[in-house]
């Protein structure tokens, strides 16, 4: 089902907060890209981009565009030089700090998971059994990239939940309040003392895991000499995958799983060839991508579409939009599990494409062809479905699963 388009008049106020856009942002988004393709906000200040070219060149623009001032619309207010986040840095720091944690964070030891992917996936459905109601979410896809996470850096199984419980806190906000809540600062703090636990523990005693090698590796500076990550940098990349590395596979796959509750054709194409889930999961980034946009700050005055985005703006770059965008995918709002897709900005581009993709990616693709193989059909009823809300990402807390 398509949400019909608003009108070429209409009153459009794009408010990322706002719990009924989230609902269904996608008539909002069209209408951006058709009228208002650079849309300034002056109740919040902000500007917003949606067109899919647009988007495209911006997340590559580094010049011109900043990531310091954090990269979602409650945090940039000021840039914020000194957080080890990655994702909030510029070059050259961010090709540093990059280039080390790349080290570590290997496609092959990523691909040496897949069998673990497998046995987790297998022993959290074997948990379901027989039941005949149960939630996909809080049963399975919650559950999954924790544990994948957990395993690549060697957190334990006792404390795989707590780890889970508090990255959902850390990114869930209220209505009407942008900023996180008391919940979610006292979680932040409790992460970072526990993963500074983990990493002192690593360095005494060094184990087989991506954890440990993220306090070894180090590479060679200009001047010749060899840099490692600090404490902090190891807590802030750990702390950015208990976030959004557990968050956008468990948003995509609750996405995933509804869509294809929706279109049972796409379903039954998927549970005749299992091949097609990989790329199910790029449409589902194309179609709904769990990060609905990427924050920027203006280092120039930009023309764009006869208007000028000022130095200093606050810049969203919205991929969640640029997905639906007609001027690049035909049909844009049918959910095709076999479209062919060149590219699409559901995990970012350039410098900032999300380092965890391969292993997102991978994770998708075996549970979908796992919870398939098992269900090759369900329905989910009308009050079966719960959104989580955040300013940025999108995407259910509960999806409730009724099989035959």
């Amino acid at each position: 089902m398509t949400s019909p388009p608003l009108a070429a008049d209409a009153a459009v106020d794009y408010d990322p907060y706002s719990y009924e856009i989230d609902e269904d942002p996608f008539p909002v988004y069209r209408w951006l890209r058709d009228h208002a393709p650079a849309y300034y906000s002056a109740e919040q200040d902000f500007w917003a981009v949606t067109r899919f070219d647009d988007n495209l060149a911006f997340l590559v623009d580094s010049e011109r565009l900043t990531s310091t001032h954090s990269t979602s619309l409650e945090f940039m207010d000021s840039p914020k030089p000194d957080t080890g986040l990655m994702i909030w840095m510029d070059p050259p720091r961010h090709n540093k700090y990059r280039a080390l944690v790349s080290k570590a964070f290997t496609p092959r030891a990523i691909r040496e998971l897949e069998p673990a992917i497998h046995r987790i996936a297998r022993g959290h459905l074997d948990r379901i059994g027989d039941r005949s109601s149960f939630d996909i979410i809080e049963d399975f896809t919650a559950r999954l990239p924790m544990d994948v996470i957990s395993e690549l850096l060697g957190i334990p199984e006792e404390r795989r939940a707590w780890v889970q419980h508090a990255s959902n806190l850390m990114l869930h906000r209220e209505p009407g309040n942008p900023m996180p809540t008391p919940e979610a600062m006292a979680s932040i703090v409790e992460l970072m003392e526990y993963f500074g636990e983990l990493i002192d523990e690593r360095r005494k005693r060094p184990s087989n895991d991506t954890l440990t090698r993220l306090t070894q590796v180090e590479v060679e500076t200009e001047d010749g000499t060899r840099e490692r990550l600090s404490d902090d940098d190891i807590r802030q990349f750990l702390n950015l995958l208990a976030t959004a590395g557990n968050e956008t596979v468990t948003k995509l796959l609750g996405t995933l799983f509804h869509e294809l509750s929706r279109n049972p054709d796409e379903r039954a194409a998927l549970v005749a060839d299992p091949g097609l889930a990989a790329n199910a999961v790029e449409e589902t980034l194309r179609f709904d991508p769990p990060s609905q946009y990427q924050g920027r700050v203006a280092t120039v005055d930009i023309p764009l579409h006869g208007r000028m985005i000022p130095a200093g703006a606050r810049v969203l770059c919205v991929n969640g939009a640029s997905g639906r965008d007609e001027r690049k995918f035909p049909d844009p709002d049918r959910f095709d599990v076999r479209r062919e897709i060149d590219l699409h900005l559901g995990f970012g581009y350039g410098r900032h494409i999300c380092l965890g993709a391969y292993l997102a990616r991978m994770e998708s693709r075996i549970a979908i062809q796992e919870v398939l193989a098992r269900w090759p059909e369900y329905e989910i009823p009308a009050d079966g479905l719960e959104r989580m809300h955040s300013s940025n990402v999108r995407g259910f807390s509960s999806v409730r699963f009724e099989v035959a």
